[in-house]
């Protein structure tokens, strides 16, 4: 019966040690995940520099000199290197200017230009929309996109159409926008 009377206490001592050492991995693991991690911080890489136009050829590299036969002599110091020359800067020579580069067309071969006149997520607001542009007497369809019904007006090959196009609508109240 004597045994009886610590088993519980013995039991309450083993969960309340298993709570404890639960806590105390908790606060450490989120110690360890929580605190900044200090890294090295890596070198800055140098830029290159072009390479010269017309660069010196490189010195030929110098035979090691064979070891004799016979007393060594004691090892005397290795003579410094000469300082290679800096490498000359190539002859100027007069630029001939460069031409300008062709301005961009704003049309570009191959591209359809389309007014947005709306884009909405539920399918009856774009069909309610194109039906407002139809009875206005506009050829409106409805493009689906990325999740999006767009009601557009229009297939231009030339973008100052679908500008246009765009302003007459806007003129009408309705927020448009270009696509190509």
């Amino acid at each position: 019966m004597q045994y009886l009377r610590y088993r519980p206490l013995a039991i309450l001592l083993v969960v309340l040690g298993l709570f404890v050492v639960a806590v105390l991995v908790g606060y450490v693991g989120g110690q360890a995940f929580l605190s900044p991690t200090t890294s090295v911080p890596r070198p800055i890489r140098p830029t290159p520099q072009p390479a010269p136009r017309e660069s010196p050829a490189p010195p030929a590299p110098q035979p090691l000199p064979e070891p004799q036969p016979g007393p060594q002599p004691s090892p005397q110091p290795a003579p410094k290197p000469e300082p290679s020359p800096a490498p000359q800067p190539p002859p100027q020579t007069p630029e001939t200017p460069t031409p300008p580069p062709p301005e961009a067309s704003p049309e570009r071969p191959g591209v359809l230009y389309r007014v947005q006149v709306g884009a909405f997520m539920r399918k009856e607001n774009a069909e309610a929309r194109a039906a407002e542009l139809r009875e206005k007497g506009y050829d409106a369809y409805i493009n689906i996109s990325a999740g999006l019904f767009r009601v557009q007006v229009g297939a231009f090959s030339e973008r100052d159409n679908a500008v246009r196009m765009a302003e007459e609508l806007r003129g009408l109240g309705y927020e448009v926008l270009i696509t190509p």
